[in-house]
């Protein structure tokens, strides 16, 4: 796989720090969860982690981040590399994103 440049805003440069948990906060329309989503997808196509993906106000990763981890992986072309189940996404590279509800 070649190497993949994903932008990040100023106020999530956060994303990229080393850190065992990472939080944003922020109001709505800042770009958080496209940003955080397209992150999470190019890190997990790149090496093995496991990824655990939660969000305050749905009741299930089917709501929103699901959706919006997969609208990612097609954006970045990624689909031939990710297996999307329905509280899991795992890699050809062995990352897994887990669903939290």
């Amino acid at each position: 796989m070649t190497v993949m440049r994903v932008e990040i805003p100023p106020a999530c440069a956060g994303l990229l720090r080393p850190a065992r948990y990472k939080i944003l906060y922020g109001g709505r329309g800042s770009g958080k969860s496209w940003t955080v989503a397209r992150v999470i997808v190019a890190m997990a196509a790149a090496r093995p982690m496991r990824i655990l993906c939660c969000r305050e106000y749905h009741s299930s990763m089917a709501d929103s981040v699901r959706r919006l981890l997969s609208d990612q992986i097609a954006a970045l072309g990624l689909g031939p590399w990710f297996r999307i189940r329905e509280n899991l996404m795992t890699t050809t590279c062995g990352s897994e994103i887990v669903d939290f509800h």
